[in-house]
C-alpha cells in the first residue's frame, strides 16, 4: 500500500511576460462607410424560390432531370 502523502506535483511555470501586439483589434481608419450603407430589412429584395421550386434549382446537376 501506498502511504498517504500525496505525491509532488510538477507546475508549469510561464516562462516569458505576455506582450501581444494589440494593434490589430482596433481599426485603422474612421468607418464612415457604414453610415452611408442601406440594409433592407423589409425584404423586398429579390424574390426567393418555395417549395417544389426551391428544390429544383438547388438540385446538384448530376442528380439529372
Amino acid at each position: 500500500m501506498r502511504s498517504h502523502n500525496p505525491r509532488q506535483r510538477r507546475r508549469v511555470k510561464r516562462v516569458a511576460d505576455v506582450d501581444y501586439d494589440r494593434t490589430a483589434d482596433s481599426p485603422t481608419t474612421a468607418g464612415t462607410s457604414d453610415e452611408e450603407r442601406v440594409v433592407d430589412l423589409e425584404g423586398d429584395g429579390v424574390e426567393q424560390l418555395t417549395g417544389r421550386e426551391f428544390y429544383e434549382n438547388e438540385r446538384p446537376p448530376h442528380h439529372g432531370e
